[in-house]
């Protein structure tokens, strides 16, 4: 549901709150310079591999760069969105999406999604993906672009049941690129896509 917001309130600066396939009541947001520490508690909660995937590389911990990088954000062509699990308190970071414009490309973002390892395969990733390209259909993108690693079969899942297209980039990654509507109807007819139009309307009606 989305609480206490006005119609003249950007996406933005809304909250929304919602559950998970197995009810798990997760708030999502977008991220603010002072969730670094959220970010640092969330990397704790990632797995090797599922680090792997997001890097492309073995990370432990993520520096005071990058912390600055991810959080002290434009909220135009640096977009992110967190999400925590509000059944436990205080609420758990558990997942977070960021696109950034690629500047070479003005309405193709690079997108990409984390969520940690206990509330993967629980809808998480899509939910944040769907509110994700809310902001960047607001900020005029038209397509998200992403390279993924080949053995990322769950992710690339999600991007292909949303009509993506994808191309083999170099050895053992795949360059996807898919399409952002105004009007949610043009998603797929398909488990995502629905989460995608249910999104849109949600927030539609609460503008």
């Amino acid at each position: 549901m989305m609480a206490d917001q006005s119609s003249t309130i950007p996406l933005a600066q809304f909250t929304v709150e919602t559950a998970l396939r197995d009810g798990t009541p997760v708030r999502m947001r977008p991220v603010q310079p002072d969730d670094k520490h959220l970010l640092e508690v969330g990397m704790k909660h990632l797995s090797e591999e599922s680090r792997y995937f997001r890097f492309f590389r073995p990370v432990s911990a993520l520096s005071e760069k990058l912390l600055c990088q991810f959080t002290e954000i434009d909220q135009v062509n640096h977009e992110a969105v967190g999400a925590l699990d509000i059944g436990e308190t205080p609420g758990n970071p558990i997942g977070v999406a960021r696109y950034i414009r690629m500047p070479e490309q003005e309405t193709t973002d690079e997108v990409a999604v984390t969520v940690v390892d206990s509330h993967q395969g629980k809808g998480l990733g899509t939910l944040l993906l769907a509110f994700l390209a809310q902001r960047a259909i607001e900020n005029s993108i038209g397509e998200f672009a992403a390279i993924v690693l080949s053995d990322n079969h769950r992710m690339l899942g999600v991007f292909k049941k949303l009509g993506a297209s994808t191309n083999f980039a170099a050895a053992g990654e795949v360059d996807v690129r898919i399409p952002l509507f105004a009007d949610p109807t043009h998603y797929p007819q398909t488990p995502v896509g629905d989460v995608f139009r249910q999104v849109s309307a949600m927030l539609a009606a609460n503008r």
